[in-house]
């Protein structure tokens, strides 16, 4: 059995062809924490029809992952599973098409769908409205707004996006009561209206260097606010995507393969 390493913007996976009598939560675990390798997520590729399996680096499974997409695409072209240049997949979170822009650099552009502000959408802990909610923690007011985006995200404007990650609030909003299930964190600072920077602390994962569905979210967040206008850059660490849309959500962006790996086990 072999695992390949792909990236998207800096945020890196393991991909593996899909196998019966795997247990991947564990594998997840195995692969994404070991020193050479130490990536983002796993992902599970199923065929007939093409089928995303996500897996964060703890073991648990998510419905979505912009970048993830992204990096499913080239490797299935990479691995002539598919020669169509528009590629429906199944995921968690619904079925994702995907139009492949350039190969040669790889660039692909994914409908993330609609954001979704329901709070059954994302397993809220109570029925009051998550769109511009104040939280208090370490004794300082927090104001956030969460959707569903392919997933669960939370949305924070703040004056400098990429000072965040030297702070635990990240963690400490993702694992606040009010979220079930915990959420991501996307801390997003508006440049103008045609350009974000996001830094965004994912469940499962801690801090990452770049989030398909997060810089969606934080871009519908933005919209909604009359932050920005209907298509933007989004500053990653290593990287920019465009986001797009006034009703579907559409993201574009990068994926590269890295390398090849044997795994111990058939």
């Amino acid at each position: 059995m072999y695992a390949s390493k792909y990236n998207g913007c800096g945020n890196d996976f393991m991909i593996v062809d899909y196998k019966e009598d795997v247990n991947y939560s564990d594998l997840a675990i195995q692969l994404c924490h070991e020193a050479e390798q130490d990536t983002d997520g796993l992902i599970v590729v199923k065929n007939n029809p093409l089928e995303m399996l996500l897996f964060n680096k703890d073991g648990s499974q998510a419905p979505m992952c912009g970048n993830g997409i992204r990096c499913f695409t080239k490797y299935v072209r990479d691995e002539k599973l598919t020669h169509h240049t528009t590629i429906p997949v199944q995921t968690l979170a619904g079925e994702m098409t995907i139009d492949i822009l350039s190969t040669d650099p790889f660039e692909c552009k994914v409908n993330i769908g609609k954001a979704d502000y329901r709070n059954d959408r994302f397993n809220a802990a109570d029925h009051r409205s998550y769109i511009n909610r104040t939280v208090e923690i370490d004794g300082k007011p927090v104001t956030f707004t969460s959707l569903f985006m392919g997933t669960v995200h939370t949305v924070v404007f703040v004056e400098d996006a990429k000072a965040m990650v030297k702070s635990d609030l990240g963690k400490k909003l993702c694992q606040h009561p009010l979220f079930k299930e915990q959420t991501n964190v996307n801390f997003v600072q508006v440049v103008n209206r045609k350009e974000l920077i996001v830094r965004t602390f994912e469940r499962g994962v801690g801090w990452t260097l770049a989030c398909g569905t997060g810089c969606s979210a934080s871009f519908v967040v933005a919209r909604d606010s009359d932050l920005v206008d209907t298509r933007v850059h989004v500053h990653l660490e290593k990287g920019s995507l465009k986001i797009e849309g006034s009703d579907d959500i559409f993201m574009s962006g990068p994926a590269v393969f890295e390398k090849k790996i044997k795994l111990p086990i058939t």
